[in-house]
């Protein structure tokens, strides 16, 4: 696919999932995961490796890639393979956490790379595939029990501890 039909995908992707949650999304949110991930046979913790995917490949990956294009001293090239490099591995990751249908988008993008004539077309791109796994993460982000962890509240052990 190339770069532009890349992004209409993306764009009317993540018009799709704007209010309506993923299917991925709904199948982790029911313990339902590609190959069975669990930890211990239960999947919140599944949950949060998915959490932490997602927001690591827009948060950072995504976003620096598209800061590095616009620097001047930076080739095509060497972004496209550098991309490559870092996406590899989250692209099976993500199916490994219970995203699978980011995990296709993020595929899709990689693939897209190979038809990229300019650092600003590179930009272009990423910036639209920013903007879909933003909001697919904040899908992932919502189911997460996150009162759960009102449990781990800090508490002063200090008394307690030998010195």
């Amino acid at each position: 696919m190339n770069w532009r039909d890349a992004i209409k995908k993306f764009e009317e992707r993540r018009l799709a999932i704007w209010d309506k949650m993923p299917q991925d999304v709904y199948n982790l949110s029911q313990g339902i995961v590609p190959g069975d991930t669990n930890v211990y046979g239960q999947y919140v913790t599944t949950m949060l490796y998915a959490d932490s995917e997602m927001r690591t490949l827009g948060d950072e990956i995504l976003f620096y890639l598209i800061e590095t294009a616009k620097e001047e001293d930076t080739d095509l090239h060497t972004l496209v393979r550098y991309a490559k490099n870092l996406l590899d591995y989250k692209e099976k990751f993500l199916v490994f956490t219970g995203v699978p249908m980011a995990s296709e988008m993020l595929r899709m993008y990689m693939d897209a790379l190979d038809t990229l004539e300019s650092k600003e077309e590179f930009a272009e791109l990423t910036n639209t595939a920013l903007k879909y796994f933003n909001r697919h993460h904040m899908w992932v982000d919502l189911i997460i029990p996150w009162g759960v962890f009102n449990g781990f509240a800090k508490q002063d052990f200090s008394e307690l501890v030998e010195k």
